[in-house]
């Protein structure tokens, strides 16, 4: 994952975290049962325009800062 091995440790740190809270165990119809590296290579992006990552979890996008803190 090209995305995985540019994003910072923080930002890894934190894509694991919002992986757990909103994706893992979700049962809605788009994310129900998708594996970790399927939901990073589906629904994360960088944005190069603001240096963060970007990560869709049902209901919402989550952006995640260099420094791992991340918004909705």
């Amino acid at each position: 994952m090209d995305l995985l091995k540019t994003a910072t440790s923080e930002q890894s740190t934190a894509l694991v975290r919002i992986f757990e809270r909103h994706v893992r165990d979700s049962e809605h119809g788009d994310f129900k049962n998708l594996g970790f590296l399927d939901w990073i290579k589906r629904d994360v992006i960088r944005s190069h325009a603001m240096d963060c990552l970007l990560a869709t979890v049902p209901g919402m996008t989550i952006g995640i800062e260099t420094d791992g803190l991340s918004h909705t």
